[in-house]
């Protein structure tokens, strides 16, 4: 009785984080966000440095964060960040130049970092209790994934009308979703094991981060989701500008934003029905072969029709966020969960910084060059993912 008790209390944890992860995924203001930064008077290069400082942030506070919560309370670092975000995106929706951009994404920062990977690692804990193979997990993230893109696509198609009403309006209430998760995570019943002290904190994480580094298959799959994860993120900010200049009316913007979810979705499924019985490099290769493929075709062409081969980077934002976390995760030790898994983050912004910089510059000069810079950028680290994974003598 007593273990059935503690499977059901596993089941309704899992649902609860599932649910937390799926609402925080998405962003009411996503579709919006570059004619509000616009509106207030940002070019291209200026938005980059707002997002470069939000990722310097985030890359700077995720280990501290993640040790934060694994050595006192997964449960709380969860429940201050969403509330944290929800209160931060009140205050974004009444930001009116660089500066108080720079403030609000600073916050941001704050807060999310608190909060990432801390979700993902409660849900391995209480996927374990039910089934330790591995196998629940892994499909349960991909699950988690495809309810990720419905509640986007939700929001984008709620977002699009909210922002035609009024910009600020659609930032404001992107923090009502946090608040619910919240709340989701008040509920949750955190059993999960903490970090025990090994010495002053400082010593503790660089112990943590080395101990992983070292381990060169959990290095390698976090250079992978690094990678594979990045290939969609900076090109997505330029998305609405590739729209309007190709012809598509402001309002079908919105629901190209709405499309790129649902193909989101796809490839979410996609992953959840073949990458699990795939080869960690196969798993990476579908992604980089059709994010390839669609920049190829829009630096090739890009015009009203060819535009909407960029939903095959939908398909891999999808494919991408179900199934490369997972690989890491595979050799992680539950207590360090929170503090490893942010690692890969770190590498992602590592990543993204350079991928941001050059397409957004690129951006102010020619957009139409954008869909090129970011095949050629993540050609050649896609190739490098590849020969790690390939296991070949490489060094990294």
């Amino acid at each position: 009785m007593k273990n059935q008790n503690t499977m059901n209390v596993a089941l309704r944890n899992v649902k609860l984080v599932m649910l937390e992860l799926a609402l925080t995924a998405g962003l009411l203001s996503m579709s919006i966000m570059t004619s509000f930064f616009y509106s207030i008077g940002l070019t291209q290069l200026e938005v980059s440095k707002t997002q470069i400082i939000f990722t310097m942030i985030m890359m700077v506070l995720n280990v501290p964060m993640g040790w934060v919560a694994d050595r006192f309370s997964r449960k709380f670092a969860n429940v201050i960040g969403d509330f944290g975000v929800a209160v931060t995106f009140i205050g974004y929706a009444f930001a009116n130049d660089f500066w108080s951009v720079v403030i609000c994404e600073s916050l941001l920062g704050c807060f999310m970092a608190l909060s990432q990977g801390v979700d993902q690692g409660l849900l391995k804990h209480f996927c374990n209790q039910i089934d330790s193979g591995g196998d629940f997990f892994r499909r349960k993230t991909a699950t988690l994934h495809c309810l990720h893109y419905i509640s986007t696509l939700i929001l984008v198609c709620l977002g699009g009308p909210i922002g035609a009403i009024s910009l600020r309006l659609a930032i404001g209430l992107s923090g009502a979703p946090y608040v619910v998760a919240g709340v989701a995570s008040l509920l949750v019943k955190d059993d999960s094991k903490k970090l025990a002290a090994k010495g002053n904190p400082l010593g503790d994480m660089l112990r943590i981060m080395l101990d992983s580094l070292k381990k060169r298959p959990l290095r390698t799959r976090m250079i992978t989701y690094a990678v594979g994860r990045e290939m969609t993120h900076s090109i997505i900010w330029v998305f609405t500008p590739l729209l309007t200049l190709v012809g598509v009316p402001m309002v079908v913007v919105s629901l190209g934003w709405a499309l790129n979810a649902l193909a989101c979705l796809v490839g979410a499924e996609l992953a959840k029905r073949f990458s699990i019985k795939m080869k960690d490099w196969q798993v990476f290769a579908v992604p980089m072969l059709l994010a390839m493929l669609s920049m190829g075709v829009l630096s090739w062409n890009l015009n009203i029709l060819t535009i909407w081969v960029y939903l095959l980077m939908g398909v891999v934002q999808g494919w991408t966020g179900a199934s490369l976390l997972p690989l890491v995760q595979r050799y992680v030790v539950p207590e360090e969960q929170t503090t490893v898994i942010s690692l890969p983050h770190v590498f992602s912004r590592l990543v993204f910084i350079p991928a941001t910089f050059l397409i957004r510059w690129v951006g102010d000069i020619d957009l139409i060059l954008t869909p090129l810079v970011n095949l050629m950028f993540f050609a050649v680290l896609g190739t490098i993912v590849l020969i790690l994974l390939g296991d070949r003598k490489i060094v990294l």
